[in-house]
């Protein structure tokens, strides 16, 4: 009995499920809306299900829904980046900068599937890093920075480097000199006429007398320093005279001139007396000398000068070409004349043209016409014509020299 009983309940409910209404739910949304379905909630965790509506049906079996929603996500962004600080991002109209820089922003129905788009924002913002340079500079001097001179015209100043910091942030750079002023001096001097003077590598003289001399790393600062340089010379002057040329064994005679009066004199070579009283100093040469005199003046100034004598190796010695009995004195006489380097006429012969002597005469001396011929032969006037004439002649310092020509006698 309560077997069949079972089996008619079972028929029964079966036959209920045969006439209930089943309805599907099929519909998309967004991960962030829910839909309440007979009570429950579905969404992205739970977007299919079955629920029964008891009696729901028109004929008043249940009403069974099969629920199979979709639920889409939201597109995602994700901002990140490097910035300075100073910059500002604005993302959906929110700023974001070195005191706000992680967030998240949320673009109602922004994506392309109708759905929010969401934007992560991860930033990073480095500091802008001030460099300042506070130094002294050398008046004169210039330092470059970013390309740009700073210097006495421009002593301060801000320069920004693009780029030149972490995360490509800019650098600032700020500038503030203290310009030292060169320190300057004055070497003012008096020298003696040929003194030289060597300053910072230059040459002064009495034919650069003055200049601005820069001393680098002179001043205590290690700046430069100016020199000013004004030289004046002393004007006083030695003179030995012109070069000189004699003939051998002739006198050369040194004297010098003074626009002071000496307190030292030095000869080179030395000569018998340097003292001012012996002046002019007088010698006999056989051979090429050089005389240097050094004088020291009443300022301790050393003067020099040189002089340089050219000793003409042959003897000058003179014979008349022509001459007349009936002339004046001494030109009515035939005799030689010579320099001071000859000593005496040892032996001297006239001869006619066929070689006949008409005259000799032995040790006389030069330029002495009582001792010449005079025109005569055997007492009465020779003949006008052309004689030869011979002598050896003794020079001062022993050795000899032949001298021969000719002279016309004429009336």
């Amino acid at each position: 009995m309560n077997r069949l009983f079972y089996l008619l309940l079972l028929f029964a409910s079966i036959s209920d499920r045969l006439h209930a209404q089943i309805f599907f739910l099929r519909d998309t949304f967004c991960s962030n809306q829910l839909i309440v379905v007979n009570g429950n909630v579905y969404g992205p965790d739970r977007p299919t299900g079955t629920e029964i509506i008891p009696g729901g049906a028109a004929n008043g079996a249940d009403s069974i829904i099969e629920v199979r929603l979709v639920f889409l996500k939201p597109a995602l962004t994700r901002i990140e980046g490097n910035y300075c600080v100073g910059d500002t991002v604005r993302v959906n109209g929110v700023p974001y900068h070195a005191g706000f820089f992680v967030g998240k922003e949320v673009i109602e129905r922004g994506a392309a599937n109708g759905c929010d788009s969401i934007i992560e924002v991860n930033l990073k913002f480095f500091p802008k890093p001030i460099v300042d340079i506070v130094r002294p500079l050398c008046d004169g001097d210039t330092l470059w920075v970013n390309g740009k001179p700073f210097s006495a015209f421009r002593p301060t100043g801000v320069e920004i480097i693009p780029g030149g910091a972490q995360g490509g942030c800019d650098s600032i750079v700020r500038v503030t000199l203290t310009i030292i002023p060169l320190p300057f001096f004055e070497l003012v001097d008096t020298l003696c006429p040929d003194e030289v003077r060597i300053i910072n590598g230059n040459r002064y003289d009495r034919n650069a007398r003055s200049g601005i001399e820069i001393l680098k790393g002179a001043s205590s600062s290690g700046c430069d320093s100016i020199l000013y340089v004004r030289l004046a010379f002393r004007n006083s002057w030695m003179s030995l005279g012109d070069d000189q040329e004699i003939y051998y064994g002739e006198e050369a005679c040194l004297k010098p001139l003074f626009s002071f009066t000496p307190t030292a004199l030095n000869w080179s070579p030395s000569i018998p007396c340097a003292d001012l009283s012996c002046l002019p100093y007088c010698q006999r040469l056989t051979e090429n000398a050089r005389y240097r005199l050094e004088a020291r003046d009443p300022y301790g100034c050393v003067l020099r000068d040189t002089v340089s004598i050219r000793v003409r190796r042959q003897v000058p010695i003179y014979a008349p070409n022509v001459f007349t009995l009936h002339g004046a004195w001494p030109n009515n006489r035939f005799f030689l004349s010579a320099s001071p380097g000859v000593v005496q006429i040892n032996r001297m012969l006239i001869a006619n043209r066929w070689g006949e002597l008409i005259y000799e005469r032995n040790n006389f001396p030069p330029n002495a016409p009582d001792f010449g011929w005079d025109g005569t032969f055997r007492g009465q006037e020779a003949p006008p014509d052309v004689y030869m004439f011979w002598a050896e002649v003794l020079l001062w310092d022993g050795r000899t020299e032949i001298v021969s020509g000719s002279v016309a006698l004429v009336r």
